[in-house]
Protein backbone atom coordinates (compact mmCIF):
# COMPACT_ATOMS: atom_id res chain seq x y z
CA UNK A 1 0.00 0.00 0.00
CA UNK A 2 1.14 4.03 -0.86
CA UNK A 3 -0.67 5.46 2.21
CA UNK A 4 -2.10 3.66 4.94
CA UNK A 5 -4.01 5.68 7.50
CA UNK A 6 -5.35 4.24 11.12
CA UNK A 7 -7.75 5.24 13.43
CA UNK A 8 -6.68 8.78 12.03
CA UNK A 9 -8.64 11.94 13.95
CA UNK A 10 -8.93 15.55 14.50
CA UNK A 11 -11.13 18.06 16.02
CA UNK A 12 -11.46 21.60 16.10
CA UNK A 13 -12.69 22.58 19.44
CA UNK A 14 -15.75 20.55 20.07
CA UNK A 15 -16.12 20.23 16.50
CA UNK A 16 -14.79 16.64 15.36
CA UNK A 17 -13.88 17.44 11.71
CA UNK A 18 -12.73 13.85 11.38
CA UNK A 19 -13.34 10.96 13.34
CA UNK A 20 -11.31 7.98 13.67
CA UNK A 21 -10.79 7.30 10.24
CA UNK A 22 -8.71 3.92 8.63
CA UNK A 23 -7.95 4.40 4.68
CA UNK A 24 -5.68 2.30 1.95
CA UNK A 25 -4.65 3.51 -0.91
CA UNK A 26 -2.81 1.17 -3.27
CA UNK A 27 0.43 2.72 -5.00
CA UNK A 28 -0.66 3.73 -8.41
CA UNK A 29 -3.90 4.36 -7.84
CA UNK A 30 -5.72 7.65 -8.55
CA UNK A 31 -7.99 7.87 -5.89
CA UNK A 32 -10.87 10.59 -4.99
CA UNK A 33 -12.03 11.61 -1.63
CA UNK A 34 -15.53 12.67 -2.12
CA UNK A 35 -18.48 14.73 -0.05
CA UNK A 36 -20.44 17.95 0.73
CA UNK A 37 -18.89 20.52 2.41
CA UNK A 38 -18.15 19.59 5.85
CA UNK A 39 -17.59 15.99 5.81
CA UNK A 40 -13.72 15.48 6.52
CA UNK A 41 -12.20 15.02 3.19
CA UNK A 42 -10.23 18.47 3.03
CA UNK A 43 -9.15 17.73 6.75
CA UNK A 44 -8.24 14.20 5.91
CA UNK A 45 -6.40 15.46 3.00
CA UNK A 46 -4.17 17.98 5.16
CA UNK A 47 -3.27 15.26 7.35
CA UNK A 48 -1.86 12.81 4.94
CA UNK A 49 0.15 15.77 3.53
CA UNK A 50 1.34 16.61 6.96
CA UNK A 51 0.07 20.46 6.77
CA UNK A 52 -1.89 19.40 10.00
CA UNK A 53 -1.11 16.58 12.67
CA UNK A 54 -3.69 14.37 13.99
CA UNK A 55 -5.20 14.15 17.54
CA UNK A 56 -4.85 10.40 17.62
CA UNK A 57 -4.08 7.58 14.49
CA UNK A 58 -1.04 7.04 12.78
CA UNK A 59 -0.28 8.12 9.04
CA UNK A 60 2.13 5.36 7.07
CA UNK A 61 3.57 6.34 3.69
CA UNK A 62 4.66 2.62 1.78
CA UNK A 63 5.10 1.07 5.17
CA UNK A 64 6.81 4.05 6.85
CA UNK A 65 5.05 6.06 9.39
CA UNK A 66 4.82 9.46 8.72
CA UNK A 67 2.50 10.69 11.72
CA UNK A 68 5.29 12.80 13.13
CA UNK A 69 6.86 14.30 10.21
CA UNK A 70 6.29 17.25 8.33
CA UNK A 71 5.21 17.82 4.88
CA UNK A 72 8.75 18.15 3.75
CA UNK A 73 10.16 14.87 5.33
CA UNK A 74 7.28 13.30 4.30
CA UNK A 75 7.91 14.18 0.19
CA UNK A 76 4.65 14.83 -0.36
CA UNK A 77 2.79 16.88 -3.22
CA UNK A 78 0.53 19.05 -2.60
CA UNK A 79 -1.31 21.26 -4.72
CA UNK A 80 -4.11 23.95 -3.44
CA UNK A 81 -7.47 24.90 -5.31
CA UNK A 82 -6.47 28.14 -6.45
CA UNK A 83 -2.73 27.21 -7.43
CA UNK A 84 -0.59 29.39 -4.84
CA UNK A 85 1.90 30.17 -7.36
CA UNK A 86 4.61 32.61 -7.22
CA UNK A 87 3.41 35.90 -9.45
CA UNK A 88 6.91 37.38 -8.99
CA UNK A 89 7.82 34.26 -10.58
CA UNK A 90 8.19 32.87 -14.10
CA UNK A 91 6.78 29.32 -15.10
CA UNK A 92 10.52 28.52 -14.63
CA UNK A 93 11.05 29.78 -11.76
CA UNK A 94 7.77 28.20 -9.89
CA UNK A 95 8.87 25.04 -11.23
CA UNK A 96 12.20 25.02 -9.91
CA UNK A 97 11.24 26.73 -6.72
CA UNK A 98 11.15 23.68 -4.71
CA UNK A 99 14.18 22.28 -5.86
CA UNK A 100 16.36 25.06 -5.40
CA UNK A 101 15.46 25.70 -1.76
CA UNK A 102 16.97 22.14 -0.84
CA UNK A 103 19.42 22.38 1.38
CA UNK A 104 22.80 22.55 -0.23
CA UNK A 105 23.68 18.79 0.03
CA UNK A 106 20.55 17.78 -1.72
CA UNK A 107 20.54 20.34 -4.57
CA UNK A 108 20.87 19.62 -7.74
CA UNK A 109 23.41 21.54 -10.18
CA UNK A 110 21.48 24.59 -12.52
CA UNK A 111 22.18 21.97 -15.43
CA UNK A 112 19.96 19.40 -14.15
CA UNK A 113 17.09 21.57 -12.57
CA UNK A 114 17.08 23.28 -16.33
CA UNK A 115 16.51 19.39 -17.65
CA UNK A 116 13.52 18.51 -14.80
CA UNK A 117 11.25 21.52 -15.30
CA UNK A 118 11.74 21.17 -19.14
CA UNK A 119 10.62 17.76 -18.75
CA UNK A 120 7.94 18.58 -16.16
CA UNK A 121 6.71 21.21 -18.65
CA UNK A 122 6.55 18.47 -21.79
CA UNK A 123 4.94 16.15 -19.17
CA UNK A 124 1.69 19.04 -18.72
CA UNK A 125 1.44 19.85 -22.12
CA UNK A 126 3.00 23.51 -21.42
CA UNK A 127 6.25 23.61 -23.62
CA UNK A 128 7.45 26.75 -24.53
CA UNK A 129 5.96 29.14 -21.63
CA UNK A 130 9.25 29.02 -19.41
CA UNK A 131 9.46 32.69 -19.65
CA UNK A 132 5.47 33.58 -19.14
CA UNK A 133 4.47 34.64 -15.48
CA UNK A 134 1.20 33.47 -13.89
CA UNK A 135 -0.93 36.72 -14.92
CA UNK A 136 -0.25 35.71 -18.49
CA UNK A 137 -1.68 31.91 -18.20
CA UNK A 138 -5.33 31.23 -18.38
CA UNK A 139 -6.66 29.24 -15.31
CA UNK A 140 -6.25 25.77 -16.55
CA UNK A 141 -2.14 26.48 -17.34
CA UNK A 142 -1.81 27.81 -13.75
CA UNK A 143 -3.32 24.61 -12.70
CA UNK A 144 -0.93 22.27 -15.14
CA UNK A 145 1.80 24.72 -13.84
CA UNK A 146 0.74 24.09 -10.06
CA UNK A 147 0.97 20.68 -11.07
CA UNK A 148 4.69 20.68 -12.35
CA UNK A 149 5.82 22.45 -9.59
CA UNK A 150 4.56 19.82 -7.12
CA UNK A 151 6.30 17.03 -9.04
CA UNK A 152 9.25 18.61 -9.48
CA UNK A 153 10.50 17.52 -6.28
CA UNK A 154 9.77 13.68 -6.71
CA UNK A 155 6.77 13.64 -4.41
CA UNK A 156 6.18 9.77 -3.44
CA UNK A 157 2.46 11.10 -3.32
CA UNK A 158 0.10 13.81 -5.16
CA UNK A 159 -2.20 15.64 -3.27
CA UNK A 160 -4.90 17.62 -4.94
CA UNK A 161 -7.48 19.68 -2.80
CA UNK A 162 -10.38 20.64 -5.30
CA UNK A 163 -8.06 21.27 -7.97
CA UNK A 164 -10.61 22.27 -10.36
CA UNK A 165 -12.86 24.09 -7.83
CA UNK A 166 -11.51 27.71 -9.35
CA UNK A 167 -12.36 27.19 -13.00
CA UNK A 168 -15.46 27.50 -14.95
CA UNK A 169 -17.29 24.19 -16.51
CA UNK A 170 -15.84 24.01 -19.72
CA UNK A 171 -12.18 24.15 -18.65
CA UNK A 172 -12.97 21.84 -15.96
CA UNK A 173 -14.14 19.19 -18.00
CA UNK A 174 -11.06 19.71 -20.29
CA UNK A 175 -8.84 19.07 -17.25
CA UNK A 176 -10.55 15.94 -16.15
CA UNK A 177 -9.24 14.54 -19.23
CA UNK A 178 -6.01 15.36 -19.24
CA UNK A 179 -5.62 14.50 -15.14
CA UNK A 180 -6.42 10.97 -16.66
CA UNK A 181 -3.74 11.05 -19.12
CA UNK A 182 -1.29 12.51 -16.92
CA UNK A 183 -1.94 10.15 -14.22
CA UNK A 184 -1.04 7.83 -16.19
CA UNK A 185 2.28 9.30 -17.39
CA UNK A 186 3.34 10.23 -14.03
CA UNK A 187 2.43 6.83 -12.32
CA UNK A 188 2.58 8.45 -9.10
CA UNK A 189 -0.70 7.36 -6.30
CA UNK A 190 -2.75 10.35 -6.19
CA UNK A 191 -5.60 11.32 -3.68
CA UNK A 192 -7.66 14.39 -5.11
CA UNK A 193 -10.73 16.10 -3.07
CA UNK A 194 -13.73 17.02 -4.92
CA UNK A 195 -17.98 17.58 -3.82
CA UNK A 196 -18.81 16.87 -7.78
CA UNK A 197 -19.41 13.52 -7.99
CA UNK A 198 -19.64 13.31 -11.46
CA UNK A 199 -15.86 14.64 -11.39
CA UNK A 200 -14.93 11.89 -9.14
CA UNK A 201 -16.12 9.77 -10.76
CA UNK A 202 -15.05 10.38 -14.19
CA UNK A 203 -11.51 10.54 -12.92
CA UNK A 204 -10.58 8.72 -10.79
CA UNK A 205 -10.00 4.63 -10.08
CA UNK A 206 -11.49 4.44 -6.51
CA UNK A 207 -13.82 6.88 -4.54
CA UNK A 208 -14.21 7.11 -0.91
CA UNK A 209 -17.01 8.89 0.29
CA UNK A 210 -17.41 10.53 3.61
CA UNK A 211 -19.92 12.31 5.24
CA UNK A 212 -19.92 14.23 9.22
CA UNK A 213 -16.08 12.93 9.42
CA UNK A 214 -16.71 9.48 8.67
CA UNK A 215 -16.03 6.34 5.75
CA UNK A 216 -19.25 5.92 4.59
CA UNK A 217 -18.24 3.78 1.69
CA UNK A 218 -14.90 3.07 -0.31
CA UNK A 219 -15.24 1.38 -4.19
CA UNK A 220 -15.10 1.77 -7.69
CA UNK A 221 -17.93 4.05 -8.96
CA UNK A 222 -19.29 1.16 -10.37
CA UNK A 223 -19.29 -0.13 -7.22
CA UNK A 224 -20.93 2.81 -5.14
CA UNK A 225 -23.48 2.79 -7.95
CA UNK A 226 -24.64 -0.86 -7.81
CA UNK A 227 -24.20 -1.18 -4.22
CA UNK A 228 -24.67 1.61 -1.92
CA UNK A 229 -23.76 1.11 1.58
CA UNK A 230 -26.28 2.93 3.27
CA UNK A 231 -29.01 5.36 3.11
CA UNK A 232 -26.59 8.44 3.29
CA UNK A 233 -24.31 7.26 0.10
CA UNK A 234 -27.66 5.91 -2.03
CA UNK A 235 -29.27 9.86 -1.68
CA UNK A 236 -25.84 11.57 -2.31
CA UNK A 237 -25.19 9.69 -4.95
CA UNK A 238 -29.39 9.88 -5.81
CA UNK A 239 -29.34 6.04 -6.50
CA UNK A 240 -32.87 4.44 -6.92
CA UNK A 241 -33.26 2.28 -4.20
CA UNK A 242 -33.25 -1.68 -4.45
CA UNK A 243 -37.42 -2.46 -4.97
CA UNK A 244 -38.63 -5.70 -3.28
CA UNK A 245 -39.51 -8.16 -5.73
CA UNK A 246 -43.08 -9.33 -5.53
CA UNK A 247 -43.46 -11.95 -2.67
CA UNK A 248 -40.18 -11.05 -1.32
Amino acid sequence: MSITTEHLSKAYGRFAALKPTSIRLPTGRLVALLGPSGSGKTTLLRLIAGLEFPDSGAIHFHDQEVTEKNAYERQAGFVFQHYALFNQMNVFENIAFGLKVRPRRLRPGREAIAERVRQLLELVQLAGLEKRYPSQLSGGQRQRIALARALAIEPRVLLLDEPFGALDARVRKDLRVWLRHFHREANITTLFVTHDQEEAFEVADEVIILHEGEVQQTGTPDELRRTPANPFVRDFLDVAAPTTPPGG
